[in-house]
């Protein structure tokens, strides 16, 4: 719904104008007037407007000087100037801007509505030029390398995507990857003081001897470790090498070992590599890529040269393995809560349950193995991230009424480990059914706070900009939230509350009908009248003695 603005000092020509843009424009519009400038420039000051009707001759403050505040405030805004016979010379200073039109007041109000139809074409089609389509592409390819890194990253953090999602999203942003087939993943740590030009050094050193015979992404992750994802060219010498990486490992060692010579003896930098000694699927790269950076991380600095290191996935015998399997699975499932947060205050249930299933998996895997340490270091974050979240929601009280086992074992895993996977299953699910009441209750709250006003001030202004600032919300947000709560939309509410209650003084008071107009609403009383007639099916006289006789008969 696009916001006009009619600007005139004469009263009768703004509430003539206002009545028929509302009644007979056919137009979707959010009307609002003014007597003056000034008073426009208070309406400018409190919201945007996308259409401005303004006399040029106005006291204090004319057409024109208002063009150019509008100009400052709102660019965009398209202005339609009224003018007489004898003011040409303002309409010459009025053409030099872009979007204003302007037409004699005695072109009527037919050459009006074609100019504001004009306007409304012209805004909508502004979100759709050419030029807004071009500006949004050379942005998207200045966003794209980031854009790049953030779908890497989420990847790498656990976040789920199916192979269609994937080649979708990788389409979408130029990468050259494929979704489905796996992956090589390569850490490098730089040691160095300026690791954004490091960084950037050491990428270009590697991707001049990786050469075509690799389709790879690089991106900086946390602690800005250097990370680069990589599969064999399809077709390339390396894509016909064994899949476990008998062939690819040793010439992607060998290509880092060039790499890694430059960086030392061009750029004086110190690298360490770190080479996933075989490929791994999407689905499980964020494993990978949490056990690559802990071996990176450890990795010893050696006289200031850097080094090229193997990782190899092989476990020891029994019983050392399944405390070392278990242990890393721990840990790379600890590396994971930022994204269960995430999960949980964006409301995205599914993924929340599934990312919450898989670490209590690896936690109750742990206490069955009786490393209560290692299901421990996963409940308790659990536990802090799911009780931060009852408290910001306020949800205590909610929670005080669950079954006591389970809030024993959310709050203090330790006090019975055994039971603590089952409390969280069963604790989680409520916690967005919960927050779903909540929100559904501040909705109705918020709305049934703007009735209440709006009952109590119909003699007021009652525009969505003036609700919206009673509500602290955004308008185009009040008007959808209100038409979601009441089925109503919040201009046919109001005007049939303003109906209703003139109905009611009609029957009840002895107040003149331009006195009733008045208290409710209508500055204009013929505008009120029509309004009422269209309704009511008759004049606010004829109803009034109609119920008169009535109540006589009565």
């Amino acid at each position: 719904m696009k916001r006009l603005l009619i600007v005139d000092d004469e009263p009768f020509i703004v509430n003539g104008l206002y009545e028929y843009m509302l009644l007979g424009s056919g137009l979707e519009l959010d009307v609002y007037k003014a007597f003056s400038g000034d008073e426009a420039m208070e309406w400018l000051q409190r919201t945007k407007m996308d259409i401005v009707i303004s006399d040029i001759r106005m006291p204090a403050m004319s057409g024109l000087q208002l063009l150019e505040q509008i100009r400052k405030r709102w660019p965009h805004c398209k202005v339609i100037l009224l003018t007489g016979y004898n003011e040409f010379d303002y309409v010459y200073q009025a053409i030099r801007y872009d979007g204003v039109r302007y037409m004699l007041k005695t072109e009527g109000y037919d050459k009006l509505l074609e100019l504001v139809r004009s306007a409304v074409a012209e805004i909508d089609e502004a979100r759709k030029s050419e030029d807004l389509v071009a500006t949004a592409q050379r942005q998207m390819k200045l966003a794209l390398p980031i854009m790049q890194k953030d779908m890497l990253l989420a990847i790498l953090r656990g976040e789920r995507y199916t192979s269609e999602q994937r080649a979708s999203q990788f389409r979408q942003l130029g990468l050259s990857l494929d979704g489905e087939r796996e992956v090589f993943l390569i850490l490098g740590r730089l040691d160095c003081t300026d690791r954004a030009e490091g960084a950037f050094r050491v990428k270009m050193a590697v991707e001049r001897y990786m050469g075509s015979a690799y389709e790879a992404a690089f991106l900086t992750g946390e602690d800005a470790m250097l990370v680069w994802i990589v599969q064999p060219a399809i077709g390339g010498e390396a894509d016909n090498e064994n899949e476990e990486g008998d062939g690819v490992v040793p010439q992607l060692k060998g290509n880092l070992e060039l790499a890694l010579e430059m960086c030392e003896e061009t750029f004086g930098l110190s690298v360490h590599f770190i080479v996933d000694g075989q490929s791994v699927s999407w689905d499980r790269a964020a494993g990978r890529y949490a056990a690559l950076r802990t071996e990176c991380g450890s990795l010893p600095d050696i006289g200031g040269r850097g080094s090229i290191i193997e990782y190899s996935s092989a476990k020891p015998s029994r019983p050392v393995a399944l405390e070392s399997e278990t242990l890393e699975s721990a840990v790379r499932q600890i590396k994971r809560m930022d994204l269960l947060g995430s999960f949980l205050e964006s409301g995205r249930k599914d993924e929340f349950l599934e990312l919450l299933e898989e670490l209590l998996q690896s936690a109750e895997q742990a206490t069955e193995s009786r490393l209560l340490h290692a299901a421990l270091s996963i409940y308790y974050p659990l536990s802090l991230l799911l009780l931060s979240h009852i408290h910001a929601w306020r949800m205590e009280e909610r929670m005080n009424e669950v079954d006591g086992i389970h809030t024993q074992a959310i709050r203090d895993p330790a006090l019975s480990p055994n039971q603590a996977a089952g409390s969280f299953r069963f604790i989680a699910p409520l916690l967005f059914e919960w927050r779903q009441n909540a929100q559904i209750s501040h909705a109705h709250s918020a709305i049934s706070h703007v009735q209440d006003y709006l009952l109590a001030n119909l003699d007021k202004d009652l525009s969505l900009v003036r609700l919206a600032e009673v509500s602290r919300l955004n308008p185009s947000y009040l008007s959808r939230l209100f038409k979601q709560v009441t089925g109503v939309n919040l201009n046919v509410y109001i005007q049939e509350a303003r109906l209703d209650k003139a109905m009611e003084l009609l029957r009840d008071s002895e107040f003149k009908v331009y006195e009733i107009a008045r208290l409710v609403g209508y500055e204009y009383a013929p505008y009120f009248t029509k309004i009422f007639k269209k309704h009511v099916g008759m004049n606010p006289q004829e109803y009034r003695d109609r119920h008169s006789n009535n109540v006589n008969k009565l």
